[in-house]
């Protein structure tokens, strides 16, 4: 009788045990090496981070002008006073220049400030926005805010659709 020879050897079951004993070193040894801190950096010379604030800490010390962009109006002030339209502000040179007027005027007002105290107070500009407001009406605000003499614009935006129904309301 003939005896015949599998070519393949059958293979063995598979530990994972193994496997799983190295994969678990592994993991302790990254989440052991890997820092959740912020990471340090180093800063080159004659380069400053830019810093975070919160808006009313702006609003509160009185030396920043707001404003307020929402889809359907401009807001300008902390009394919340309607400057135009998106489309106004785009398409109308009389909305742009009210604007520039108003923003001018707190930053003189701002500036006169350092005369009487003998301070160095920069005027600030607060930018808030709507998520959805196209950088176009942001990048004209900022144009109008530079010439109006703003050392400082900040932006934010509004993302709390209670808070912004809120003060949707107190306007009208």
């Amino acid at each position: 009788m003939r005896k015949v020879r599998r070519k393949f050897y059958e293979t063995t079951n598979l530990s994972i045990t193994s496997l799983l004993d190295i994969l678990t070193i592994i993991l302790v040894f990254l989440i052991k090496n890997v820092s959740m801190e912020a990471q340090k950096m180093t800063v080159p010379e004659n380069m400053s981070l830019p810093t975070t604030i919160t808006n009313q800490e702006l609003i509160d010390n009185g030396l920043t002008v707001l404003v307020k962009i929402y889809p359907d109006r401009i807001l300008i002030g902390t009394d919340n006073l309607k400057a135009g339209t998106l489309q106004q502000l785009v398409e109308d040179a009389e909305t742009r220049e009210i604007i520039y007027n108003y923003m001018q005027h707190e930053a003189s007002q701002i500036a006169k400030l350092n005369t009487r105290k003998g301070t160095n107070y920069q005027p600030c500009l607060l930018i808030q926005a709507d998520k959805q407001i196209p950088c176009q009406y942001i990048t004209q605000l900022v144009k109008i805010g530079a010439g109006a003499s703003f050392a400082n614009i900040y932006f934010s935006t509004l993302q709390d659709q209670n808070w912004l129904q809120a003060t949707a309301n107190s306007v009208q």
